[in-house]
């Protein structure tokens, strides 16, 4: 595409300097230049979307070439003739100028300076090769997307510093603007095909006729406002003053309404991001707090609103909560709510309080109906309802928040030892998963001198396991509100963290238990102790011993040490006695034992009646087991939705016109027997 104003394209090279010869009287011949600078194939140009190609051979040759310092017209070194064999340029020329800029060009080359050569090629015609296109040039093929200057001028070089490249990289001269730049920028390309046109196939006329339409619609834009010193600083303290007084009235505020203090927090926050005026925050603030009036509407006192939090406090104290759960609320909290409720909140006070702050009007009746049990969970009865300002109660919240504090006490009153001998699998879904055996040949093997490393192989066993849903339902019920019973809100969800760990440990030692009977622990497995497997200290030597010499897949030592000792309830005193002493006492005429417990700290001992219950298959009462870190080899494995295995409680409003609360407690987990090598079964018999 031809220009009206021409840009020039600077292709940077070395440039190779060689003083004059001395001449008859003394004086010496111009220095030479020499230097190749385009092989005739692509250039990264600064400003250009795509590479570059200059067709050499649609490349002219200006009248008078001149070599100059920085693109300098006013600081000519000499002139230059150009080689051209179509598909390469070679310079060559000589420092003729007789200036300080050729001496400084020419003796600083000799003293060792590598000065470049930034080429002026004036693009007169350019042709656009689109992405999967391809076009000739200087004997070459060159795939698109890429631009060709089919035409061109040269016009010279300027000896530079520093060039884009050190061999043939191209920059734009410093004396011309780029020619994409200038004729295709990507706003006027955008503004070309928007009105239809493919600006690729447009001949030069029709885009310099464009570019005409397209430059007389660009407005000048208006210079900037240059903001005076006084008014600059005028108009900073007057925004710090208007924030100083948001946050002033908004403190006032919370002194006065301590339990809307997050509410009023956001207010000013979204005062100050917005601008609004102080005079605006303050009506904002007003209207927020300010009961709406209209019939079954308890304006009542703003100074008794309270927040879930507290309530939930105070429900924590009332059912007696420990220390610790309680200390999370915070001082400020637990303290509001002591004042408030003294220990002693109800369920009915609780319903009515929420109802009240909820906007229904109760007309100081202490009764409970249904109307007041929808209005304490933001349902609209029959009546109409309209919210006081801040809402800080939410009932469902509080139930539902505290009903999980105290179902996670009930959850812990009940035996743990199933969850300390076993992994627990995080699952995402319900569906079946497939664990590979985690022993196999994963021995390091030497890297040889190519770098080759093999790959080491897995076990061929493999472990199934998934999640399944185990729920319940109870309710409080009509008569537990119209007795006050707050024990309805501490003691069910009790129940059901205990019902939900009851479950847990039920499916788990039925698949333990059965273990067993199914060949999990056989003597084919390695993994058993029928011998000398009473809890004695021979029993456990010679349990130590199998367990110690089960092996990998490929025959070599398992390398894992047995870290606990799961007994039934009848043994536990004997285990603890084994592995607890200093010392253990050995009769007999052998002086050479040394009486050290050799066992002490060696395990951890874990007991659980659940091994010697009658309830379930495969028990016993003298059985035991040697087992790996669960961490590191796990016997059984527990999945579990998320990776949470504790229970979960929710809450609703019973059904419509039904005076009670809803609670479900609901788990999901699963459980399987997994890696065989990971313990071993001691029958428990003396040999």
């Amino acid at each position: 595409m031809p220009t009206k104003n021409k840009p020039l394209i600077g292709i940077c090279a070395p440039v190779s300097i060689v003083a004059g010869e001395q001449q008859d009287g003394g004086k010496k011949s111009p220095a030479k230049f020499d230097v190749n600078f385009y092989n005739g194939g692509r250039l990264s140009i600064n400003g250009w979307e795509y590479d570059v190609v200059v067709d050499n051979a649609g490349l002219k040759v200006g009248n008078v070439l001149v070599a100059n310092q920085f693109h300098d017209s006013k600081r000519p070194v000499g002139n230059f003739k150009v080689d051209n064999n179509g598909t390469s340029l070679r310079a060559i020329g000589t420092a003729t100028a007789a200036t300080v800029a050729r001496d400084e060009v020419v003796n600083s080359a000799l003293e060792g300076y590598e000065w470049q050569a930034s080429l002026e090629v004036m693009p007169q015609e350019v042709e656009f090769v689109k992405a999967g296109k391809t076009a000739e040039a200087n004997g070459q093929t060159f795939e698109g997307p890429v631009y060709i200057t089919r035409k061109g001028t040269l016009k010279g070089f300027g000896f530079v510093t520093h060039g884009a490249d050190d061999t043939t990289a191209v920059t734009i001269a410093a004396s011309a603007a780029s020619f994409q730049e200038k004729n295709m920028n990507p706003e006027f390309k955008k503004w070309i095909e928007a009105m239809g046109f493919d600006a690729d196939s447009l001949s030069a006329e029709q885009v310099a006729g464009l570019q005409a339409n397209y430059e007389g619609l660009q407005k000048p834009k208006a210079p900037a406002k240059k903001l005076k010193l006084d008014d600059a600083i005028d108009a900073k303290a007057s925004e710090i003053a208007r924030v100083e007084a948001i946050t002033e009235i908004a403190v006032a505020a919370c002194d006065k309404r301590p339990y809307d203090i997050a509410a009023i927090k956001q207010l000013a926050n979204d005062a100050v991001e917005a601008k609004w005026t102080v005079e605006k925050f303050r009506l904002e603030l007003l209207e927020a707090t300010i009961p709406v009036a209209g019939p079954f509407i308890h304006a009542s006192d703003r100074r008794n609103r309270i927040s879930s939090k507290v309530v939930e406090a105070a429900i924590c104290q009332a059912g007696k909560l420990d220390e610790a759960t309680q200390a999370k609320f915070g001082d400020e909290t637990n303290q509001v709510a002591h004042d408030r409720f003294k220990g002693n909140i109800g369920l009915k006070q609780l319903m009515l309080l929420a109802a009240e702050q909820n906007g229904y009007r109760s007309g100081h009746s202490q009764n409970v109906d249904v109307e007041v049990q929808r209005a304490a969970f933001g349902l609209r009865p029959s009546r109409e309802i309209h919210a006081t300002g801040f809402s800080t109660i939410d009932i469902s919240s509080i139930i539902a928040n505290t009903a999980n504090k105290f179902l996670y006490v009930g959850w812990m009153s009940v035996d743990q030892t199933s969850l300390r001998i076993s992994s627990v699998r995080n699952v995402r879904d319900f569906k079946t998963i497939t664990t590979v055996s985690l022993t196999g040949d994963l021995q390091y093997t030497q890297v040889g001198g190519g770098g080759e490393i093999k790959h080491g192989t897995l076990g061929e066993l493999s472990y199934t396991n998934k999640a399944d849903t185990y729920a319940t339902m109870l309710a409080i019920t009509r008569q537990d509100i119209i007795n006050d019973d707050l024990g309805a809100l501490t003691v069910v969800p009790r129940r059901l963290g205990r019902g939900a760990m009851l479950t847990l440990n039920h499916i788990f030692w039925t698949e333990f238990l059965a273990g067993e009977a199914a060949g999990f622990w056989a003597s084919g497995n390695s993994n058993i102790n029928t011998g000398a497997a009473d809890m004695t200290l021979a029993g456990l030597t010679a349990t130590e011993i199998i367990f110690m010499n089960q092996t990998d897949p490929d025959g070599k030592p398992l390398g894992i040490e047995p870290a606990i000792l799961l007994v039934p309830t009848a043994l536990k005193a004997t285990a603890n006695a084994l592995t607890d002493p200093q010392s253990q006492i050995i009769t007999g005429s052998d002086t050479k034992i040394s009486n050290a417990n050799v066992f002490r700290g060696r395990f951890r001992v874990e007991s659980t009646p659940y091994l010697s219950n009658s309830s379930y298959t495969g028990y016993s009462a003298i059985e035991w087991y040697m087992m790996a870190d669960p961490n590191v080899l796990p016997t059984i494995e527990i999945a579990a939705l998320n990776g949470k295995v504790e229970p979960t409680v929710e809450t609703a409003d019973a059904d419509f016109n039904v005076l009670g609360i809803q609670m479900r407690g609901y788990s999901d987990v699963g459980v399987n027997l997994q890696e065989k090598r990971a313990s071993v079964l001691a029958d428990g018999n003396a040999s």
